[in-house]
């Protein structure tokens, strides 16, 4: 044992009962991949934004202040996890159909982030957008455990590149191919042209 996260949930134990070592085995790949992979898409995702909307680009540009909201607009419009599958733990009722307890159910997340009813404007890219109560993240008990890290991780890579990189573009002619995960939403590459600044 030492001073680590691993450590940590070996130790931990909820009404004495403790991790499985087959628990642990399968979270430790679920926590060094998802904060890489999900930073990589946010950070993809954000420059797809930003040349589809140069206006919103122009703005961060000229207030670095606006560089979070940037992101969690970024998180709502184009977010790196589409989707997650849960089991219903209770009978419910979704948007009129019932659903059972044991019931598998998929979250969409876009369609969670593009609802009228809690979002005003859902289609318009607004990097001012408040208040910003989208669900890429999760919520409640499924909050994503590394949600501080990606944000600041990615804070701290876009504000570089806003730094950096001048006149930056998607490279013309180059397809953009999805990754085939339906778990997460980027691109396999994302080639750029810039100028440095």
């Amino acid at each position: 044992p030492g001073d680590d996260l691993l450590s940590d949930l070996i130790a931990a134990e909820i009404d004495g009962a403790r991790l499985s070592e087959r628990e642990l085995v399968a979270v430790c790949p679920l926590l060094l991949t998802a904060g890489s992979h999900t930073v990589r898409d946010t950070l993809g995702n954000a420059w797809l934004c930003f040349d589809r909307h140069p206006a919103a680009l122009a703005e961060v540009r000229a207030d670095p202040g606006l560089v979070p909201g940037a992101i969690e607009e970024v998180l709502r419009y184009l977010p790196p996890v589409p989707q997650f599958p849960r089991v219903a733990a209770v009978d419910t009722e979704i948007d009129g159909q019932a659903v059972a307890a044991g019931d598998w159910v998929m979250a969409r997340i876009p369609s969670a982030n593009r609802d009228p009813a809690e979002f005003d404007r859902p289609d318009v890219f607004d990097v001012r957008r408040q208040p910003n109560r989208h669900l890429t993240l999760g919520t409640g008990i499924h909050f994503c455990l590394g949600a501080p890290l990606a944000r600041m991780e990615t804070r701290i890579a876009l504000g570089a590149m806003l730094r950096r990189l001048r006149d930056v573009r998607l490279a013309p002619g180059v397809p953009l191919v999805p990754h085939e995960s339906p778990f997460a939403y980027g691109m396999e590459s994302l080639p750029i042209t810039f100028t440095a600044a």
